[in-house]
């Protein structure tokens, strides 16, 4: 038996394709996105045919008079179906409550990883162009969000629930440049093209995890599952690939939490999540004097 996630997928693709394309790029109310402090949608050209724009949502934490151009920034990624506005309902109430208690606040991003042509994207570039997802997320969106306050990979994160946990675990790996901590929510580690976008044995193989085994060792891991998901791919993938990383001696943190395969479930680990993330110390800089005009 295929599962849940997977007859639900299957079904949704077949029957409602069009309809779970329009829902899930609904924007978020003016009145809504105004009512949650912090909250920004940017409109980010993307070198593809099936989305040239695409909307990222950013909320900033109030920090009070701290300069939140110190703040590390994480890359929060929806499943499918699915859609940033979903990721800021699930994650900035938790996220609040999570810095008010002491966690080190960071930029939460939400980018849209919805595809037209193949809607189960993968957070991909697909095999024939139409999306290019993972090259507008890292050489468009990345620059949009960060600005001339370029972070070091030390200062990123790459995070996501379900197919968006596939998506940070294979972008992450392909871009150890760019990331130094992967997390993933009721994610998988195997390839799952249900809509046909790697549909070359050369796409399948550079979306496949364990092929880039050898760059994992260049992150910091955590996966988080819900005993109670039985959905496939999903159920056994935080332990599989702890295991995996084992083999080659990288360490990882898997958190098997009561829960199914649900935002309630995202929202029991964000505080989990949010203490696992280590960031560097920034310190302010120390302005310079200048010495050389001596005032009486």
């Amino acid at each position: 038996m295929l599962g849940t996630r997977r007859y639900l997928r299957g079904a949704l693709t077949c029957l409602a394709s069009a309809a779970i394309a329009s829902l899930s790029l609904l924007p978020i109310p003016a009145e809504a996105s105004s009512s949650i402090k912090g909250l920004t949608i940017l409109h980010i050209p993307s070198p593809e045919k099936d989305f040239p724009i695409r909307d990222v949502y950013q909320w900033i934490p109030d920090i009070g008079t701290g300069d939140v151009n110190t703040l590390p920034v994480v890359y929060l990624l929806h499943g499918w179906p699915g859609s940033p506005q979903s990721m800021v309902s699930g994650y900035v109430a938790n996220l609040q409550r999570a810095f008010s208690e002491g966690a080190r606040p960071f930029i939460a991003v939400f980018p849209d990883g919805n595809a037209k042509t193949h809607l189960d994207s993968e957070w991909a570039d697909s095999a024939d162009g139409k999306a290019m997802i993972e090259t507008w997320l890292t050489t468009r969106v990345i620059p949009a969000i960060e600005g001339s306050h370029v972070r070091t990979r030390q200062m990123r994160a790459i995070s996501g629930f379900s197919m968006g946990g596939y998506g940070a675990g294979i972008i992450g790996l392909h871009h150890p440049e760019l990331f130094s901590q992967i997390a993933t929510i009721s994610g998988y580690f195997v390839v799952d093209d249900l809509t046909g976008a790697f549909s070359t044995t050369k796409k399948i193989a550079l979306q496949t995890p364990t092929n880039y085994l050898s760059v994992a060792k260049n992150f910091r891991w955590f996966m988080a599952e819900g005993r109670d998901d039985y959905t496939h791919p999903i159920r056994g993938q935080a332990m599989s690939w702890s295991a995996k990383l084992k083999s080659m001696k990288v360490a990882s943190t898997v958190d098997i939490a009561p829960g199914g395969h649900s935002y309630v479930f995202v929202a029991s680990v964000i505080p989990t999540l949010v203490k696992w993330l280590v960031w560097p110390q920034v310190t302010a800089p120390v302005p310079v004097i200048d010495t050389s005009v001596v005032t009486p």
